[in-house]
């Protein structure tokens, strides 16, 4: 491989700006910056990362030292370690201890050998203060993960087994019961047992003790007992698994099992999970060992909450003969459910049909007096005001109970998606809200920064105004930059008038708010308007002229590298995972969208007031939107209300944008912009009259100051 000295010499450079521009040293021009790089890409040079960290005495490295990968719960566990490593510029070394103590005393010798910068360990042994003094006494950051630590002194991560053993035992309704754990004297294991005998009698005799991973016959011994178990509580999956196989050979009907598992989108349906998220215990972790590593910040002992129980299917129902006919637009959330609908039909015997239609023919279905009938029908933030207490049929009417199922999702949804006037009309189904993504590789590439700096005299970096956004679209256009590596700045919205409106709103909001006039009218004729409108013209400049058809489209160019930014519905953002190219979180940036006012998006399931289904689309509408399927819709590219959802680190990791999304919900704002008073008009249509003179006003047929006039004299004939 090539040396600095070599690549400085066929460069025609200094040996140190080639240091400079290979370690990402500031003070170089932007033109010697791709000369080097191009230069030692031509030559085959890579830098040695590990050699540079030796340098630095500085490894960067966590040991984890796990039982096996072979069960879930450790599976996961690592998952969620290696991930937030790598998020926090850590490499991971991975040890394997098959629970036998004389591995582990080996591995922890060879770590310290390498010099690794902290540890993460699920360990066997049973003196943790006599068998980790070299780690301590080198004071070398530890956590003990899953099974607490012996001295109280020494960071623990746990799961609180008292609460599990409450809900294992909720989940029976009494009988005779056994419980089969792991090795007593790992303590997690002892808590178990400790409080399921605290809460039962006569569990003494139905302990089983599964020592050594498969190698007791234990779980055997469920079969010997004079009187087979009626429920059978496991400690973890893989017993849970060996009990059901054990009985499927002996050709016996298995009893209930319990198990506790592993938190995951799609838990097992052939028996009660109750759920830990061994992925967030692993993600926590390493932050814990980040902040004591990089700050000085000693780990506190955590002990980590159920997530929740999931139960098994209990057998399909008995088909009916009506379809509920349910009317949506085709979003990632809609074509997620509709997946998941034979679940639904098998569990409750109502076949459901999706009718996907554009968003105004979703409206005129539901305006039209007669036609197809329907029975449920997803609407939009900017159109359920106006339409619920006019079409859709109150659900406390169906249950009088409905508002607690307000709880299981995040807090400040309801006014925008679910009560109009004090009724609950709707359940969030897919929510959404604006947010900015960027080409993370062009951002912190150090030639692009550095040119930016000489091209504006300002770092490049994430816009928190449109001012800047506006700068950073500018400078990526290719039509104005011919050396840009994209074509295009920005990407503009789709080519329908509602979407052009979403994309000037929050200019006009972040560029001195809203403002009414008297009678409470918005009133567009200000300065602050004016000058937002003619900003997204000019930023219209910077983005590929050709007409998308909708917001996926616009994700699928944005993955393909046409242009820089993007401001999208978050819900259409799956589209990057699916597309091959995308490396989302590491190619792919996501931020708030600049001036902190996005609007909200995605829509609401609610009833047709005239359906003769109504308790069976009730009972639909609730299975759509609720924790059972959430997680399972989540993975398959939709994005759910439930509050459940972002506490899984699998989905977090896979769409990582979802992580920051409940903060950008918070922020969003879509019911209130139309009047500060109660107005009896459809705000999305309001939105579509503006979006068609702003539409206008970009392809020269109007100026701004004529779109923005003609508009108010559409909102002045409204009041």
């Amino acid at each position: 491989m090539p040396t600095i000295k070599d690549i400085a010499k066929a460069a025609g450079v200094s040996h140190g700006t080639v240091s400079n521009v290979l370690n990402r040293r500031g003070g170089v021009s932007y033109e010697k910056i791709r000369l080097v790089e191009q230069t030692a890409k031509a030559m085959g040079y890579a830098i040695d990362e590990k050699a540079s960290q030796l340098r630095r005495g500085d490894t960067r490295t966590l040991a984890v030292i796990l039982p096996s990968l072979s069960e879930r719960r450790y599976a996961d566990l690592y998952t969620g370690i290696l991930r937030h490593a790598q998020e926090r510029g850590y490499s991971v070394r991975l040890f394997f201890t098959d629970d036998l103590p004389y591995l582990e005393r080996r591995i922890i010798t060879e770590a310290l050998a390498l010099k690794v910068c902290g540890i993460l360990t699920v360990s066997c042994l049973d003196d943790h203060g006599k068998d980790y003094h070299p780690v301590l006494s080198r004071k070398v950051p530890l956590i003990f993960l899953e099974r607490p630590a012996l001295e109280e002194c020494l960071c623990s991560y746990s799961f609180d087994m008292e609460q599990a053993s409450r809900m294992a035992l909720g989940e029976l309704d009494g009988g005779d019961i056994c419980l089969v754990t792991g090795e007593a004297h790992f303590r997690d294991q002892a808590a178990l047992r400790g409080a399921l005998c605290a809460q039962l009698d006569g569990l003494a005799g139905a302990l089983y003790e599964n020592q050594r991973g498969g190698q007791s016959p234990a779980v055997h011994l469920l079969l010997q007992r004079e009187t087979p178990p009626r429920c059978v509580i496991c400690s973890n999956e893989e017993l849970a698994e060996k009990v059901l196989r054990i009985y499927a050979e002996g050709g016996i009907h298995p009893p209930v099992i319990v198990t506790l598992s592993s938190l995951r989108p799609a838990p097992s349906a052939l028996y009660h999970n109750v759920t830990l998220n061994y992925r967030m215990l692993g993600h926590e972790a390493v932050g814990a060992l980040a902040a004591q590593i990089e700050q000085g910040q000693p780990p506190i002992s955590r002990i980590f909450p159920v997530s929740g129980c999931t139960r098994p299917f209990s057998g399909p129902a008995l088909l009916r003969t009506r379809t509920l006919h349910v009317l949506t637009h085709r979003t990632p959330g809609a074509e997620a459910l509709e997946r998941l609908l034979p679940r639904f039909t098998g569990q409750w015997g109502i076949p459901v049909k999706l009718h996907f239609l554009s968003l105004s023919e979703v409206i005129e279905h539901v305006t039209r007096p007669s036609g197809q009938p329907w029975d449920v029908v997803r609407l939009d933030p900017s159109s359920l005001c106006y339409l619920a207490p006019r079409y859709l049929y109150p659900l406390d009417q169906i249950d009088r109970n409905a508002a607690a199922l307000l709880r299981q999702f995040l807090p400040n949804l309801q006014n925008d998606y679910s009560v109009i006037s004090g009724r609950l009309y709707a359940l969030p189904f897919d929510i959404s809200v604006q947010m900015l993504f960027y080409q993370r590789t062009l951002f912190e590439d150090a030639g692009e920064m550095r040119a930016f700096y000489e091209a504006t005299g300002r770092t490049l970096g994430i816009p928190a105004s449109y001012e800047e956004l506006d700068r950073i679209c500018r400078f990526f256009s290719r039509k104005l930059r011919p050396e840009s590596r994209v074509q295009y700045g920005s990407s503009l919205a789709p080519n329908n008038p509602t979407s052009t409106a979403s994309d000037y709103l929050p200019r006009l909001l972040a560029g001195g708010g809203l403002s009414y006039r008297s009678n409470g009218c918005l009133d567009l004729t200000t300065p602050a308007a004016l000058s937002a409108l003619r900003d997204y013209i000019s930023y219209t400049q910077c983005a590929n002229p050709e007409p998308v058809s909708n917001w996926s489209e616009i994700a699928e160019n944005f993955v393909a590298g046409q242009a820089a930014t993007a401001i999208l519905y978050a819900h259409h953002a799956s589209n990057f995972v699916r597309a091959q190219r995308a490396n989302v979180g590491v190619e792919i940036g996501f931020a708030p969208i600049p001036g902190g006012c996005p609007l909200l998006g995605g829509g609401s399931f609610g009833i047709n007031a005239k359906s003769e289904q109504a308790e069976e689309a009730y009972a639909f509408i609730r299975w759509a939107t609720g924790e059972e399927i959430a997680p399972e819709m989540a993975m398959l590219g939709g994005i759910s209300a439930c509050r459940s959802v972002y506490e899984q680190r699998e989905i977090l990791d896979t769409y990582p944008w979802m992580g920051a999304l409940p903060a950008s919900m918070r922020l969003g704002i879509r019911k209130p912009i139309l009047s500060s008073n109660e107005v009896d008009y459809n705000q999305r249509d309001f939105e579509y009259t503006l979006g068609e003179h702003i539409l206008k006003a970009i392809a020269g047929f109007e100026t701004p100051e004529e779109a923005l006039r003609n508009t108010q004299k559409t909102l002045d004939a409204i009041h």
